[in-house]
């Protein structure tokens, strides 16, 4: 049984073979404007709307977002999305949510009004948590690419679906590497996080993973979500000499902790942290100060998985590269299987009628260069595991799972 409820015709938006027709947001574009969108209905064109961070405190991670969204237009669109017997086109309209919740949400409903009822994630756990509950209200589907924080899928939302493994998983893959690779093994973790609800859901983890291994968790010390100074945090567990110091944080908050690390002597073995060592700022800002830190993520170019649109992962890192000159981070990546996972749905119920599309993407259960996709009754996908990078001569490497590393962890790192 899928995990939606029967719905009323009356919220039915779009027909069989029908798709929204919109004039901006094309796959390589820079705009981030929905001005031109129709409310019109075109048999040309299938339209997703995407509030995401491009101003404000996340915009480093919302811009990462919007490529691996762009990346999946280009892809889809090169190779043909069919629905209703003919051949159409993928657009994404874009506006801004400022990285704040209420203006994701505020959006979510414009989008509505303007009958985009197909909807991309914002980035970060706060701001997919506004957009879900007004999705869930509007009747519109959702596929999130970034909000991890178990709690949004306790809400019994029916109509949000994320793709990435969930926020309980970021810092406790790391325990697990550790446990797994290190000697000699760590017996003490201060774990340091943000008290935004994704870290702290994440923090839990970690420690619920320590106590399974048989690690001592000294502390578990909080800071003010988005903070540039944790010097207050370190200097309460320099005394207690942690073999390990994990961050809970996003990229600004674990910047500086591994900087005032360094300028007030807390000097672990090593150190681990969720979504900033994957950013590629994180190395670039750092510099030396970033070799040996452990990072959770959600893709790796090692990956294993392959689908029919976007090949391995390693074919997804060549075509990131031929669109962006980069490699891509999991940010990217997993924005591009939160679009890939509507084409998806679009192509199994060859409609773009938002009710048959919810249906599609609730029973999806398919490979992809991401990973298995897969959802719980909640929305979760718990299919797919986490991996662990670390920052080796200034580049992230793959060290877990074993089956996909392409270099073995070092350990212990020298932090003085």
């Amino acid at each position: 049984m899928l995990r939606h409820p029967t719905r009323k015709p009356a919220i039915v938006a779009l027909v069989a073979g029908s798709v929204l027709l919109t004039a901006c947001a094309n796959s390589g574009g820079s705009s981030s404007s929905s001005s031109g969108a129709s409310t019109g209905v075109s048999g040309d064109t299938v339209t997703l709307g995407a509030a995401v961070s491009l101003t404000g405190a996340l915009a480093r991670e919302g811009i990462l977002t919007r490529e691996g969204y762009d990346l999946c237009t280009d892809v889809v669109n090169a190779k043909g999305l069919q629905i209703g017997g003919k051949k159409v086109k993928l657009a994404i309209t874009y506006q801004d949510d400022k990285s704040a919740p209420d203006t994701a949400g505020q959006l979510i409903d414009q989008f509505n009004d303007k009958g985009n009822k197909l909807i991309l994630g914002p980035y970060g756990s706060a701001t997919t948590e506004a957009a879900a509950a007004v999705v869930e209200r509007n009747g519109q589907v959702m596929v999130d690419s970034s909000g991890a924080d178990d709690k949004i899928f306790t809400k019994g939302y029916k109509r949000t679906f994320a793709v990435l493994s969930p926020a309980s998983k970021y810092l406790s893959a790391i325990v697990t590497a550790v446990n797994e690779l290190a000697t000699p093994k760590p017996k003490t973790v201060a774990i340091l996080s943000a008290d935004d609800g994704f870290s702290k859901t994440a923090a839990d983890g970690a420690k619920t993973e320590a106590g399974k291994v048989g690690w001592n968790v000294v502390a578990t010390n909080y800071f003010p979500s988005r903070a540039t100074d944790v010097s207050s945090s370190l200097t309460q567990i320099r005394g207690l000499k942690p073999d390990l110091v994990l961050g809970s944080v996003h990229l600004e908050e674990g910047i500086a902790i591994i900087r005032q690390s360094r300028e007030l002597g807390v000097t672990p073995m090593a150190f681990g942290e969720t979504v900033a060592p994957p950013t590629p700022d994180f190395a670039s800002t750092l510099g030396p100060q970033a070799e040996g830190v452990l990072g959770s993520s959600q893709w790796t170019k090692e990956g294993k998985g392959k689908d029919e649109w976007f090949g391995t992962a390693a074919d997804y890192n060549a075509s990131f590269q031929q669109k962006f000159g980069r490699e891509p981070e999991y940010h990217a990546a997993e924005a591009t299987a939160a679009c890939f996972a509507f084409v998806e749905a679009m192509t199994k119920a060859n409609s773009a009628d938002p009710n048959k599309v919810l249906d599609a993407v609730a029973a999806l259960d398919t490979d992809s260069f991401f990973g298995q996709i897969k959802f719980n009754q909640t929305g979760l996908n718990i299919y797919k595991p986490m991996a662990v990078i670390q920052i080796q001569q200034g580049q992230q490497v793959a060290v877990w799972p074993k089956t996909d590393k392409t270099s073995a962890m070092r350990w212990p790192v020298a932090t003085s």
